[in-house]
This record gives structure tokens, sequence and C-alpha cells, in this order.
């Protein structure tokens, strides 16, 4: 298969940012979030960089080199913030639906941006992905969605995200993954800084296998699964990508399950195969 390599990477990927939720969640309460991200992505930049100084590989130069950093604002500032505010007031189901919309807008970006022409595999396989999603979230719901600026927030997050994704597709095919994740993150991380007041003392203040915790999150969920999925979306098409990350959910309750002992109910279950067989039903699709 020749895409062998990116499907592995992505695996990687997605089992890596499986663990994030449950490991986040153990330490909400005791960690202020916004410290959380800001110390997650200053150290996984800081740990990319090296390894770029390490390998010496290109970095993006001029326009490209804004492309790229404005690529990490979207995925990292805009995103993390936006659905960390967006939660505050949609409960988690209908939270998790409203942003698994993003394979959608991502593969519409493409057509539109990219002249990208996705078959009725690609399409047909979205759909049923974001039902099972939809189905996964009914099971896992603590409340009906209501209207509000929270879901604004989260649909914006999963558009920016979406952004970010397009942007980076054209890069790298030039540049390799390397490169384009340290940059992305370095212009991420410092944006968020303004928004984590008293990082310093905050920081000091941190249990130690808190601390250990988040550099775990930095190196693999962090460093690692974004460089692999640099890797993935270059070989790989934006829809076949994006639709990729439908499989998180289901990867997060296999997580929860055998680490923390949640079982999730049974229409979770039905949500997670039918999400597994529209991702399927997309990565079938060998035109798009």
């Amino acid at each position: 298969m020749a895409n062998r390599g990116a499907f592995v990477s992505l695996s990687i990927a997605l089992i890596l940012w499986s663990l994030t939720f449950p490991l986040v969640r153990a330490m909400l309460g005791e960690v202020p979030l916004e410290v959380i991200l800001t110390l997650r992505f200053t150290l996984a930049a800081l740990i990319l960089i090296g390894c770029w100084l390490w390998k010496g590989k290109e970095l993006p130069r001029g326009r490209d080199f804004w492309l790229t950093a404005l690529s990490g604002f979207c995925c990292v500032t805009g995103y993390q913030l936006l659905s960390t505010h967006g939660v505050k007031t949609v409960s988690s189901g209908p939270a998790s639906v409203l942003v698994d919309t993003m394979p959608i807008f991502a593969t519409l970006l493409s057509v539109v941006i990219l002249k990208h022409r996705p078959k009725w595999r690609t399409w047909t396989g979205l759909g049923i992905a974001l039902s099972g999603a939809a189905l996964i979230a009914l099971g896992e719901s603590d409340g009906p969605l209501e209207w509000n600026l929270g879901v604004g927030l989260l649909l914006l997050a999963a558009l920016i995200f979406s952004f970010g994704t397009i942007a980076q597709k054209p890069l790298m095919k030039r540049y390799d993954s390397l490169g384009i994740t340290a940059i992305s993150f370095a212009s991420g991380a410092l944006a968020m800084i303004p928004f984590a007041p008293n990082l310093v003392a905050s920081t000091q203040q941190i249990a130690a296998r808190h601390l250990f915790t988040i550099a775990f999150l930095a190196a693999g969920p962090g460093a690692l699964a974004y460089t692999l999925w640099g890797h993935a979306l270059s070989r790989l098409t934006v829809a076949k990508a994006s639709a990729s990350l439908l499989l998180i959910g289901p990867l997060t309750f296999l997580v929860a399950w055998v680490f923390f002992n949640e079982i999730p109910a049974a229409i979770s279950i039905l949500g997670a195969t039918i999400a597994c067989g529209g991702v399927w039903l997309v990565h079938s699709d060998q035109h798009s």
C-alpha cells in the first residue's frame, strides 16, 4: 500500500490524542486549563525546535513562514481557546458533535481552496461517521443542546482548525513536517501566553505528578502526534486525514474503559461502530 506509512503515522497520532482528554480531566480542579494548555504547547514547541536543530531540516521562508505561523494560531491557539470556552455553556455530548463538524468544514474548504473533488464515498462516509459521532454524544450527553454563545464558539473552533489544516496542506508538500509543526507550535504557544495570567506563579504550585503529565502531553500527544499528523496530511487528502479525527472519540472511550473503568453506554458503542464504518468508507475512496 502506497500510503501505508501515512496510515501508520495517523494511527499512532490518533491513539496519542485519545489519551489527552482523560489525562487533562484528571488535572482539572487543581491546575487551570489555560495554564495546562500554555505549558503543554510551549514545551512541545521547544521539543520540536530542538529536534529541528538536531536534524537541520529546512524551515519555511517568507510567505510560507507566515502562513505556517497562521496555521499554528488557528490549530493551537484559536481551536484550543474557543473550544475550551465553548464547552463552559454547552453540555459535553452536544459539544462533541459541534466540534466533530471539523471534517465537514475541512472537506468543503479543500473543495473551494485546494480544488479537491471528493467522490460520493467520501461525502457518504463523512455523513455516516458524523451520525455515529452524534450517537456517541447522545449516549454521553448530560443535557440538551441550548443555542447560546458556546455553540457559536465550538462551531468557530471547528472552522478555524479546518482553515489551519487547509493552510498546512500545500506547505507539507514543500517542507518537512517537523519544521512546519515546530513553527506552528511556537506561534500558537506564544499567542496563548497572554491568556494564562500568573503563568509562572501557577506553574510553581503545580504538583510534581501533574508536571509529569503535562510533560507527557507535550511530548506524546503534542510534539510527536502533531508531527505524525503532518506526515499523514502531506500524503493523504484533507478529507481522509480529517475524517480520521472522528475516531478519537471511540479511542477515548476505550482508554477511559481500560484505565478509568468507565463503561460507555450501549448507544455510544453503537455510535462508535458506525463512526468507524463511516471513516472506513472515506478511506476506501481511491479517487478523493
